[in-house]
């Protein structure tokens, strides 16, 4: 049943994300559908957007070692679902090397998270933030 939810959300993510991909300039007077100043969020954006709109809850799911946000994260990073119980456990093991202080921000946790990824040889090939 979780896996399904996991599923889900991840499919819910997908769909949002398609959605909310496409960047305008505010300034300028074009609407997202003329071409020069519309861009669209690579996937390390995507990764940073997802985390600092859902820092709390990653940072919760990752003092536990399980969570929807935290499978959700894996996925955005590219850690295949057979993998994801070992990414798990890993980030709960790094939590106060995620998390130092209760002010560590969004983009803080990935630089940090990035780093102890590297440095695993079991996460250090599939890492998305390359």
């Amino acid at each position: 049943m979780k896996l399904l939810l996991n599923a889900a959300l991840i499919a819910t993510l997908g769909l949002g994300a398609a959605a909310c991909t496409v960047v305008t300039d505010p300034s300028s007077a074009s609407s997202a559908g003329s071409s020069g100043s519309t861009t669209f969020m690579n996937r390390q954006q995507q990764i940073a957007e997802f985390a600092n709109v859902n820092l709390d809850r990653i940072k919760q799911d990752m003092s536990a070692g399980q969570g929807e946000y935290l499978a959700s994260l894996a996925t955005l990073l590219g850690v295949e679902s057979g993998h994801q119980p070992e990414f798990f456990t890993f980030t709960q093991a790094k939590f106060t090397v995620l998390f130092p202080s209760d002010q560590t921000s969004a983009a803080e946790m990935l630089a940090t998270l990035n780093r102890e990824m590297q440095a695993e040889p079991r996460f250090g090939q599939r890492l998305a933030l390359n």
